[in-house]
């Protein structure tokens, strides 16, 4: 992060001729700004406006100014297509950011492909965008479905699960979890037994149906990745009946312990859970993550600020000193900078592997609990699970 901004001032200083004779580089973002998603795309581009301020207070990247085009995604694949086709053709944008479902990240990144554009894929974790749908023109910052399997998995051995019920979202991100899941447990706890596979649509808002078959299945762990409204529906609907006071845990893959769902949720909350994030506001990891925060929380208006503005941030980051060490914005250029680079982000240090363009983004897991100061649950304590690197 120091290299960028000193790289920006220094080339800055060469003039304030050169600098405005210098073409905007353009950068195009896809996040839900509408609709059930606003709750993370509008804090996803919190983080986003943040680090292009600070970019272009330091004088922009090889004295260029960063500018945002940016399109609602509606978390719809073919409207996420066609915006990121159209910045492409019609705005002239030199990458592409952001996503959200994996549903939206894989066809945006099939956009990048056929326009040959990069795009570095903020949020979406379905394993498939670095494996069997990789190609040279798609990174991904956050996590993925492997990881996040890995960790529960980890979880379920430290608790002492012994049978499962696993509810996924019927969609890409929900059955790779839930892949990830599988073959998680046969390295850590092979004596475990899924007992149940559920499968809702994505958008589901009734899930009665589904709680009397987890009540009925004998699980003492339940497993899932229901994320934002989905978990919020679901916990509403199966409180009632007891279902998290009877089980060991329910272990989220889906960020529910981000200040977005238990903020709102207050206490509406349920007990046992052990979910993950990739950032707290209430837990500082270092002085460059109180800083970030504090900005953060500057232009949200609270100090409780939500978690997603962390990896649109690092997207950014990422990109920029992609363009500084490459040069320019030709994506042959930026390709091969991105493989193997390492950046600071506000809660640590992250590298992309230059085989699968995957960075080695871990994330915080922990129980939500009760706390004196708050009135709603937070994380305690915080754990690091950092990602597992075949």
């Amino acid at each position: 992060m120091k290299r960028i901004l000193a790289g920006a001032v220094a080339l800055a200083a060469m003039g304030a001729g050169s600098a405005a004779l210098a073409q905007d580089i353009k950068i195009g973002v896809l996040y839900p700004t509408s609709g059930g998603g606003a709750i993370y795309g509008g804090p996803a581009m919190v983080g986003h406006n943040l680090a292009v301020d600070e970019i272009n207070a330091a004088g922009g990247i090889n004295g260029r100014m960063l500018v945002t085009v940016a399109r609602d995604s509606k978390l719809n694949p073919a409207a996420a297509a066609s915006a990121a086709k159209e910045m492409v053709t019609k705005d002239g944008v030199d990458v592409l950011m952001g996503g959200l479902s994996s549903a939206v990240g894989l066809a945006i990144s099939e956009v990048a492909k056929q326009e040959g554009v990069v795009y570095l894929a903020t949020i979406p974790k379905t394993i498939q965008m670095t494996t069997s749908k990789l190609h040279p023109h798609v990174f991904r910052t956050s996590s993925n479905t492997d990881f996040e399997g890995d960790a529960m998995a980890q979880l379920i051995k430290k608790i002492g699960g012994k049978k499962v019920c696993d509810i996924q979202l019927d969609y890409a991100y929900g059955h790779d979890l839930s892949d990830g899941l599988k073959a998680a447990l046969k390295r850590h706890a092979p004596d475990v037994e899924i007992v149940l596979n559920l499968r809702p649509k994505l958008r589901a808002t009734d899930y009665n149906v589904f709680i009397t078959q987890i009540m009925g299945a004998g699980c003492d762990v339940v497993t899932s990745g229901l994320w934002g409204s989905h978990f919020v529906d679901f916990a509403q609907q199966a409180s009632p009946f007891g279902l998290f006071n009877n089980i060991k845990a329910y272990i989220s893959g889906g960020e529910v312990a981000s200040h977005e769902i238990a903020g709102k949720m207050g206490e509406d909350y349920p007990p046992n859970v052990i979910s993950n994030t990739y950032e707290l506001w209430y837990h500082a990891v270092s002085p460059n993550h109180k800083v970030f925060q504090e900005k953060i929380a500057e232009k949200s208006g609270t100090k409780e600020t939500a978690m997603w503005p962390v990896l649109s941030y690092t997207g950014v980051r990422f990109y920029a000193e992609a363009v500084m060490k490459s040069g320019g914005t030709k994506s042959e250029g930026i390709i091969k900078a991105l493989e193997g680079m390492t950046i600071d982000t506000p809660v640590g240090p992250r590298t992309i592997n230059a085989a699968d363009h995957q960075a080695n983004t871990g994330q915080f897991w922990g129980p939500m609990v009760n706390k004196d100061g708050f009135s709603y649950k937070v994380m305690d304590p915080v754990t690091f699970i950092p990602a597992v690197i075949k």
